[in-house]
């Protein structure tokens, strides 16, 4: 039995030592089919999406006009927010003419009498209580009526008003805009190496105006205005405190801007601005106005965003 497995194993030898090329080259062929599947393999992807990529370019800051950001256009609210959803409607929002839509009556002082308003005629609203108008022929009338608001149009009439009044808001922020734009780029120019000839300056911040030129300005339209050690133009606070505008209070002028040269309907003035708030029925926003001076007096107040006169 020895002897039989010592042959075995003789045999096989021998056969291996006579195979051994092909045996060598089944072993290569296998390590290279190893090597070409790893050569193969996918390499991984790196999400471009992933915040954590070290790699990835952050989304640039959007750059602000810094005009627009001085003067933005002003956030309204709806209608049904000023006049409490129709229940609280201000006194500001009265006398308002409008037009019944249904028959209405009204009843004569001490009861004395009636009489009837048929659809389709104007009214005078004078108020409001409960869900009903009070109305009148007209603001001087004795005689009293009630209406339901919706059987009018009231709230046609007061939402028509509050889309005017945004338009107007809306072209002032815009005449602003254009007026600080014209202002700086009339400094950059009038900042050049070339002197620009002063008839054709159009506006100029006087704190910026060459010595030669301020006093050839002073000699055309006086003295520049002072200012006080508040920052308040003395001219300007006198204007006010003696009642010259009603809109404008002192002590509500949130900014006191530069004193400029400026030409206005063709003429020049000194000028300056201030900014305060104003009320109306539909909010309370920003405004800004400005003098217009010569020779030590203030001439006129007018809007920056419109050049209509300050009531």
């Amino acid at each position: 039995m020895k002897w039989f497995i010592i042959l075995l194993i003789g045999a096989m030898g021998v056969i291996g030592f006579m195979n051994r090329d092909k045996i060598q080259g089944f072993l290569n062929k296998d390590k290279e089919s190893n090597a070409e599947g790893l050569s193969t393999a996918k390499p991984q992807r790196t999400d471009p999406t992933n915040s954590n990529n070290e790699n990835s370019i952050p989304n640039p800051t959007p750059q602000v006009d810094p005009i627009e950001e001085k003067y933005p256009f002003p956030d309204f609210k709806p209608i049904e927010d000023l006049v409490g959803n129709w229940k609280k409607i201000p006194s500001s929002a009265f006398p308002r003419q409008v037009t019944v839509k249904v028959k209405a009556k009204y009843i004569f002082a001490g009861g004395a009498g009636s009489s009837t308003i048929p659809p389709g005629r104007k009214t005078t609203a004078l108020s409001f209580s409960g869900d009903q108008l009070i109305i009148a022929p007209s603001t001087q009338s004795k005689i009293r009526g009630k209406i339901l608001i919706d059987d009018t149009d009231y709230k046609e009439i007061l939402g028509a008003e509050y889309e005017k009044y945004k338009n107007r808001k809306r072209k002032a922020v815009m005449t602003q805009r254009q007026r600080a734009r014209l202002i700086a780029a009339e400094e950059e120019k009038n900042s050049g190496p070339q002197s620009i000839p002063s008839q054709s300056v159009t506006i100029a911040t006087a704190s910026r105006l060459p010595k030669t030129r301020l006093s050839e300005y002073e000699n055309q339209i006086g003295k520049i205005p002072k200012r006080g050690n508040d920052g308040r133009v003395e001219i300007m606070v006198s204007s006010l405190m003696s009642g010259e505008v009603s809109e404008i209070k002192v002590n509500e002028i949130s900014n006191w801007g530069p004193i400029r040269y400026e030409l206005v309907d063709g003429e020049p003035y000194w000028t300056g601005t201030v900014t305060y708030n104003t009320t109306s029925l539909f909010g309370t926003y920003p405004t800004e106005a400005m003098a217009i001076m010569r020779n030590g007096k203030v001439v006129n107040w007018l809007y920056t965003g419109s050049l209509e006169e300050v009531p």
